[in-house]
């Protein structure tokens, strides 16, 4: 056992029989669960806090809470977040894939912070766990491409000359399969190289030294959601943009 978490610690995930999982990543989906949880009981309190807002009276339902609370942050986060989606999609699209969007970026976010919880580990620093939720992504844009632009879509792969066909086909359907595993590895590598980083640094010097990499790290959590969310919502824009008549 190369990384320790506390997950480790239950029997089954410590020998790598839970969850049908590899002795060395069997901490990923109890960790990417407990990720989940502590989302969805945000996500409530912040429910809570606009319930108890809209059963105010008039004007004072929009006014936002005296102190940070979990309502404040969420408007926050869904106001930036839903910002830069119009930007990219425009305000139609922007709202109906914003429930992916937004929900790529805090979770992404909130697994990468893991790896600054002592005895917890990042489960986007594993390879698999990122590829499915590319995949996911993978799979949304085709079949939106699909839908919007029907076989506009599919003969864009072609390209514009005829005898060229094949080998814009080969070109195209490189390009698509690649987007899903460059996302994985950008993401697991810099996850991976900044925990170890930290690692590393904390065994070397003392405690009040690696202040200055919990800073770094959290801008690198930051920094690597939104390069996968945006990235995302980039590989959507193309697709369902109306498809050009070859």
């Amino acid at each position: 056992m190369h990384e320790f978490s506390w997950f480790h610690l239950i029997p089954s995930v410590r020998e790598g029989f839970a969850f049908l999982s590899q002795k060395e990543s069997s901490w990923v989906l109890p960790t990417s669960w407990l990720v989940c949880l502590v989302l969805v009981g945000l996500a409530l309190a912040a429910r809570r806090g606009l319930d108890r807002a809209r059963r105010r009276e008039g004007i004072e339902a929009l006014v936002p809470d005296a102190r940070l609370t979990a309502r404040n942050v969420m408007e926050i986060y869904v106001s930036a977040l839903f910002d830069l989606a119009e930007s990219t999609l425009g305000r139609a699209d922007a709202r109906r894939f914003f429930p992916l969007v937004g929900t790529l970026f805090i979770y992404i976010l909130a697994s990468n912070l893991m790896a600054l919880v002592p005895g917890f580990l990042p489960p986007t620093s594993n390879f698999s766990a990122n590829l499915s939720i590319a995949l996911l992504v993978f799979l949304i844009f085709n079949v939106a491409g699909l839908v919007r632009n029907g076989s506009s879509y599919v003969k864009h792969l072609w390209g514009p000359v005829a005898f060229l066909a094949p080998f814009f086909l080969v070109l195209e359907l490189i390009s698509l399969c690649i987007r899903p595993v460059s996302l994985s590895l950008r993401l697991a590598g810099n996850l991976f190289g900044d925990h170890m980083v930290f690692g590393i640094m904390s065994d070397l010097v003392p405690p009040l030294v690696p202040i200055p990499f919990l800073g770094l790290g959290m801008f690198v959590s930051f920094i690597q959601a939104l390069v996968f969310t945006l990235l995302s919502t980039v590989y959507i824009s193309l697709a369902v943009a109306p498809g050009e008549e070859h």
